[in-house]
């Protein structure tokens, strides 16, 4: 053999070496692309930067009211997971929710689990150390609202609602960050129309209001909490504004010195609870039976639900019946309905929402001892 030949032969398993590097080079090359073009990032409402899938698949709802907020915008095929069971009225307008995967506990994820289920993005609350050990497994971790953020003043806080709503919508894509849209008018328009009437209703007149938050009696909230600031927009007193704490456990002594004129039972707790109670019976929202349960539709109305406005609507008939006779509440749940969950209600299943009553079919929900 001579030494051109051996070259020649030589050469081969180089140049089929040297092809075999420049083809992988370019196959990542290409892959880089691709996932840079399927990835973009936010900013989510607690400022942490956070690359997310472009278009997200798989989501887990461990915040709250999340699930709903997605529902809104037409992303509840997406969802896969979430950390709590949904009211009646969600489950009937999803059925996709009696066998969705529920988690045991939020506080504590299972990220084997998560990762087990295909999850590519997580809406969560803003807890450190468990957004840490989500992300650390590379699974995309978004806050969709901020409690360092507390509105100051009214205007605040009906900005910073309109503001989480696009929040979510800019993170699940164009058609629901139009559908966000629409529904920060239509928000708008109805808080508008409170607003024109109770702004101007001075203090005197304003009924006193204990709003019970949590999953006993005596579970309300603070200054500038939500709470606060849909008490203050529907015409009445918050009597808790005093306290510091956003979510607060007041105590029997505290709520007879307030003695509120009414009562609204916006937590896991019933209004029965109440008026049964011996030592509830000097209250006098108590013996003048004003004392109400906030409704429940696809989430509870006064519990950061997109349903807001129409816990607004709904209590300024209560405070001021005379002031907001004109207000017909079941047609505005009606065509809430109809608008965005597509899902158009009879005024008895209208009826059924305001007053807390499950649809056909579905149990009340259990609710704690007091």
């Amino acid at each position: 053999m001579t030494m051109r030949e051996s070259r020649r032969i030589m050469s081969k398993p180089l140049s089929a070496m040297l092809f075999g590097v420049a083809v992988l080079a370019a196959f990542h090359l290409m892959a880089g692309h691709a996932e840079a073009a399927e990835t973009r990032t936010v900013t989510d409402r607690v400022g942490r930067t956070v690359k997310i899938p472009a278009e997200p698949k798989h989501i887990a709802c461990f915040f709250g009211p999340s699930y709903e907020k997605v529902f809104l915008l037409g992303g509840a095929d997406k969802v896969t997971v979430m950390s709590i069971t949904q009211p009646p009225w969600a489950q009937k307008l999803n059925p996709r929710l009696k066998t969705m995967t529920t988690m045991p506990s939020y506080t504590d994820p299972d990220v084997e689990r998560i990762l087990s289920l295909g999850v590519d993005l997580v809406f969560y609350w803003h807890h450190g150390k468990q957004i840490e050990k989500m992300s650390a497994a590379g699974i995309p971790v978004v806050c969709p609202s901020s409690g360092n953020n507390t509105p100051k003043t009214m205007d605040d806080f009906v900005r910073q609602y309109k503001e989480d709503i696009r929040f979510y919508g800019e993170v699940l894509g164009d058609k629901a960050k139009k559908i966000a849209e629409e529904y920060c008018t239509h928000y708008d328009e109805r808080i508008k129309r409170v607003r024109a009437v109770t702004a101007g209703i001075p203090e005197k007149n304003r009924p006193r209001v204990y709003f019970i938050s949590g999953r006993n009696i005596f579970g309300t909230q603070g200054r500038y909490s939500l709470g606060h600031w849909l008490v203050e927009m529907a015409g009445g007193t918050f009597v808790s504004k005093e306290l510091d704490q956003y979510f607060a456990d007041a105590s029997m002594e505290q709520i007879i010195a307030w003695n509120p004129d009414v009562i609204i039972v916006g937590g896991l707790t019933s209004a029965d609870a109440i008026m049964a109670d011996p030592r509830w019976k000097t209250i006098r929202a108590v013996k003048e039976k004003q004392v109400y349960t906030s409704p429940e539709g696809v989430f509870l109305w006064g519990h950061g639900s997109s349903e807001v406005f129409l816990f607004a609507m709904w209590l300024a008939k209560i405070l001021h019946p005379d002031k907001f006779r004109d207000v017909n509440l079941e047609e505005e749940v009606k065509t809430y309905y109809t608008k965005f969950y597509h899902y158009p209600l009879t005024t008895e299943e209208a009826r059924g929402i305001i007053n807390r009553i499950p649809p056909a079919g579905f149990e009340r929900r259990k609710m704690p001892s007091p």
